[in-house]
């Protein structure tokens, strides 16, 4: 990567970030290299003055940017901050210092073997996390993949689209790189950004572009009409180039369809689709004959189907056989689950150089469904049922069933006439899925109902139980423990096989009793056998997964929380849930969730008390988590220093809105979904943050006891939604 010092009219510094130099300039603007206040280096794209002026382009460039945020970090360079509202517009992302694949090839030629596989297998898993979040690339290039030290990293996506507007009757994208239907104006979706992988790794086993070099309007009528030269490419890597580069883009494989492929060393089944090939002076293809298509031409998904670019289609029959390669299934995610155990690390070489491609469950390639891949049904799923299986981590793609909220219904109700606007709001905030609390003596009545309709409606529940004796770090008494039992085993047979997610006890494994910070005369084990009982109960039904409670980052502690969740039962359960104390942005939960899990694996093979850096993880040992986003969209609160004697930053933090939608679409491996667990309008207590009185200082109210519904918090947290509601 090229520096080059300040020019005179550059500026020095931008927001909080301090520019040092100059890293390039492209269509939208220029970018630096910058230092934010902690020191750490950052990439700052300034957006050229002739884009700003455009109308409605900052309302364009904030969707943008906040699509661009969901991206998972993995083998891509995350964005990390933007100014949409000040003077210049400008966009913060990760500084990833290594060359570009251009560069690379150029200097020190094209790749070969493991290098290239690595290579191809990190721009796919890149692809996935983009496309999981909703966003298209649009520029996928050599010079848009970086050769980093941790492995190649996709930069500059999901913002290209924000030149249509200036650039309508010329060229988007980079032309020996571009799909047919960027050339002829059509719909562009993830699709294209597959043809743009298949060019790239192309270039990469070459050093030429597959429809070669030339004038621009020379290359765009071979991208359309001929065939492309593939040089360096033989096997399954040259069947997935070519099969990403047909024309016809409901064709080509999605971003998950090349992992699956790039994950196992020899595919067999059905071929994948391929294009054809120029071979006038290419080594004969290794077998890319075409298979049968169903009837929308793409090629057999059994009981699925895959959006096309403009959108979703119906679904049609499949024609495929069940074990197509192209299928998801069982034994697909266990390749790839002895693949990721088995490969340390697939190695790079580029200018003398190594770069590691970490193949490790830490990173964002899973199960999980893209919104471009697949629907399955539940009456296809309910044919598998003899099988335990978490109906969050099923193949196709998982919806979740909740009746609307009751409070937040209500209160749209009442707001109806008088305020319609904020009633629209709360009817928003209201049909939003969220998780079904049960802590009344009698549940079964309200478990039987609601299992009922989410089959009827095709969706999964999601269950908060909150009942557990002395769950607030109290001991209790073995009747008590008993009775709590025999409800957990009456919750479990009203579920029977039905599909269902539950999230046990909130605050059973941080307020325990017989710790310090609680009754230290309780009795530990009491509360680890009561839980370990309880996941045991509801485990015992073939299509119900159970979570546990992992607490949040940095209390109370990662290596504490590890022993306790092993403790409790975690190798019974389906994992650890996060967040429903707090309010940290989804990024730190997947963080601190990611070594939790790395934790967990390394406490029970080795016996350790703590978390030890050099410990080996065993990634088929790490369980999965799932995130609490309901109220964390606008992240966690800091007030000023020493403003308040205790700040109870917990405690009805203000400006705080609602997060991700819940989803199994999370573009990580270890976390099977977001979930709105706590309730976005309920109270959290009265919060007095040290001083005397009954009021909130912060907002000056008496807030309402724990648990009870604010109409006023439950707007706020809607108006501040993050995505907007």
């Amino acid at each position: 990567m090229t520096l080059e010092a300040l020019r005179d009219g550059d500026p020095r510094q931008v927001g909080p970030y301090t520019l040092l130099v100059r890293l390039g300039e492209g269509g939208m603007g220029v970018v630096y290299l910058g230092q934010a206040p902690d020191g750490t280096r950052v990439a700052v794209k300034l957006i050229h003055a002739r884009m700003d002026a455009q109308a409605d382009f900052r309302r364009r460039f904030a969707r943008e940017v906040a699509a661009a945020k969901r991206v998972a970090r993995f083998c891509t360079a995350p964005v990390l901050d933007a100014d949409v509202e000040g003077d210049v517009a400008y966009l913060v992302t990760e500084y990833v210092e290594g060359p570009s694949l251009g560069d690379a090839v150029h200097e020190s030629g094209p790749l070969k073997g493991s290098a290239l596989d690595g290579l191809a297998a990190a721009m796919a898993m890149a692809l996935r996390a983009i496309h999981g979040a909703g966003v298209v690339h649009r520029d996928l290039k050599p010079s848009n993949v970086l050769l980093s030290q941790v492995g190649p990293k996709v930069i500059d996506f999901g913002i290209a689209q924000l030149m249509d507007a200036e650039m309508s009757s010329a060229i988007v994208g980079t032309p020996s790189y571009m799909s047919p239907e960027q050339v002829s104006g059509a719909t562009i979706g993830p699709a294209s950004d597959i043809f743009s992988w298949g060019c790239t790794v192309a270039y990469a086993a070459s050093g030429r572009p597959p429809f070669g070099s030339g004038s621009v309007p020379t290359i765009l009528l071979r991208i359309i009409n001929e065939a492309p030269k593939l040089h360096g490419l033989s096997g399954p890597l040259r069947d997935l180039v070519l099969a990403s580069l047909t024309k016809n883009p409901r064709e080509r494989p999605t971003a998950q369809d090349l992992m699956d492929h790039l994950s196992v060393a020899d595919p067999g089944g059905a071929p994948l689709p391929s294009a054809e090939t120029d071979t006038s002076d290419t080594p004969a293809s290794t077998g890319s004959t075409g298979t049968g298509t169903n009837a929308t031409g793409h090629p057999g998904h059994a009981d699925v189907t895959t959006a096309p670019p403009d959108g979703p289609r119906p679904p049609v029959a499949a024609t495929a056989p069940p074990d197509s390669p192209l299928t998801p299934g069982p034994g697909v995610a266990g390749n790839r689950r002895k693949m990721l155990a088995a490969a340390a690390a697939v190695t790079v070489a580029v200018g003398g150089a190594s770069v590691a491609v970490a193949w490790r469950t830490l990173g964002t390639w899973s199960s999980a469904r893209t919104p471009a891949q697949t629907t399955t049904t539940q009456a296809a799923r309910s044919n598998n049922q003899a099988k335990p299986q978490n109906p969050l981590t099923a193949p196709g793609k998982i919806t979740f069933y909740s009746p609307p909220e009751p409070a937040a219904t209500r209160q749209a109700k009442q707001w109806k006439k008088d305020r319609p606007e904020d009633a629209e709001l709360m009817s928003r905030l209201a049909a939003v899925p969220h998780a079904i609390r049960l802590n009344q003596p009698e549940a079964r009545p309200e478990v039987d109902a609601t299992v009922k309709a989410a089959r009827q409606e095709g969706g999964v529940p999601v269950f908060l139980i909150n009942s557990l004796p002395g769950s607030e770090c109290r001991s209790t008494t073995a009747a008590e423990l008993a009775s709590y039992q025999e409800w957990i085993k009456g919750i479990a047979s009203t579920i029977g096989r039905a599909e269902a997610a539950v999230i046990l006890e909130p605050g059973a494994t941080v307020k325990i009793p017989g710790v310090k910070a609680c009754d230290p005369q309780g009795s530990v084990d009491q509360r680890y056998d009561a839980l370990r009982q309880a996941v045991q109960t509801l485990k015992a039904n073939p299509n119900t997964a159970v979570y546990l409670d992992g607490s949040q980052d940095l209390y109370p502690g990662t290596a504490l929380m590890a022993d306790r969740l092993i403790k409790a039962g975690i190798d019974r359960a389906d994992g650890f849930f996060l967040n429903t104390g707090a309010f940290h942005p989804t990024e730190r939960n997947v963080a601190y969730g990611k070594a939790l899990s790395a934790c967990i694996s390394v406490q029970r093979a080795t016996g350790a008390k703590d978390c030890p850096s050099d410990g080996k993880v065993d990634p088929a040992t790490m369980p999965h988590f799932v995130v609490d986003t309901a109220r964390n969209g606008q992240g966690s609160w800091s007030p000023p220093p020493k403003k308040y004697p205790d700040p109870q930053t917990w405690c009805n933090p203000p400006g705080r809105g609602a997060g991700d939608r819940p989803t199994t679409d999370t573009g990580e491996e270890l976390v099977d979904a977001y979930l709105w667990i706590a309730r976005a309008g309920s109270s959290s207590g009265r919060c007095r943050r040290g001083e005397g009185g009954e009021k909130d200082p912060e907002r000056g109210v008496v807030s309402p006891e724990a648990g009870e519904w604010w109409p006023d918090l439950a707007l706020e947290r809607a108006e501040k939604a993050n995505p907007p509601l």
